[in-house]
């Protein structure tokens, strides 16, 4: 099985200072001077202690009897009623891990242990900013694939939300050559670097992507509902 892993540019990689802001209680326009320097700073911190990386592999999409099932690579993954609905028109996949690399997360906790807390909660913000975007990136990347053979592409859907159970990253990290990216999976599923994600695109002719999918998830007090950039 063919591993791709492209090269990602830091100019790829988009970030939305408004939703920062957002994030940290701030209106749209509000901001005051220190608060854009502050954010600005820290992204410009977080972008140079990131080093992102990025794999995705081709697997092949079946039938699967269950509705809260989807068939990848061989692979049966418990995924739920929502990610199957969201998938089931797929004739491949594109199982993806991506990571902003552990320099971000670091600073992190350099900083809170320093006593700047605000700083290293930004940091932070910024670095799951970053590493999004790195999905972004690559998303984009099998979007243009998908696209020269006249195929769609997905959404992409990670273990974890929408009622797929975390621990279905083993199955997708076995994909993957170990330590691919840099990035290991612990026994309870959890990856190092921290700022990292895994998930699946489905791709064919009959796939829909939508711009908006906050309402089909049940995950409730998400930072992240509101309007965001993608």
């Amino acid at each position: 099985m063919q591993v791709f892993t492209p090269d990602i540019q830091q100019s790829e990689l988009l970030l939305d200072r408004e939703a920062i802001h957002r994030l940290l209680g701030e209106q749209d326009g509000a901001e005051d001077a220190y608060s854009k320097t502050l954010v600005d700073q820290c992204i410009q911190q977080c972008r140079e202690q990131s080093s992102p990386k990025a794999a995705y592999v081709h697997v092949e999409a079946a039938k699967t009897a269950s509705t809260e099932q989807i068939a990848a690579g061989g692979l049966l993954f418990q995924s739920g009623k929502i990610v199957h609905k969201m998938l089931k028109q797929s004739e491949s996949y594109a199982a993806f891990i991506v990571t902003a690399g552990p320099g971000p997360e670091q600073l992190a906790r350099e900083l809170l242990e320093k006593g700047e807390y605000l700083e290293g909660y930004i940091i932070d913000l910024v670095a799951s900013a970053l590493v999004d975007s790195v999905a972004d990136a690559v998303h984009e990347k099998i979007r243009e694939d998908a696209g020269s053979r006249n195929l769609k592409v997905s959404n992409r859907y990670s273990p974890g939300y929408c009622s797929w159970d975390v621990a279905e990253q083993q199955k997708l990290f076995s994909l993957f050559p170990a330590n691919c990216c840099g990035i290991t999976l612990s026994e309870s599923s959890l990856m190092t670097p921290v700022k990292s994600i895994s998930g699946l695109i489905g791709i064919g002719s009959e796939v829909k992507f939508n711009d908006y999918t906050c309402e089909i998830c049940t995950m409730k007090d998400c930072a992240f509902q509101p309007a965001r950039k993608i």
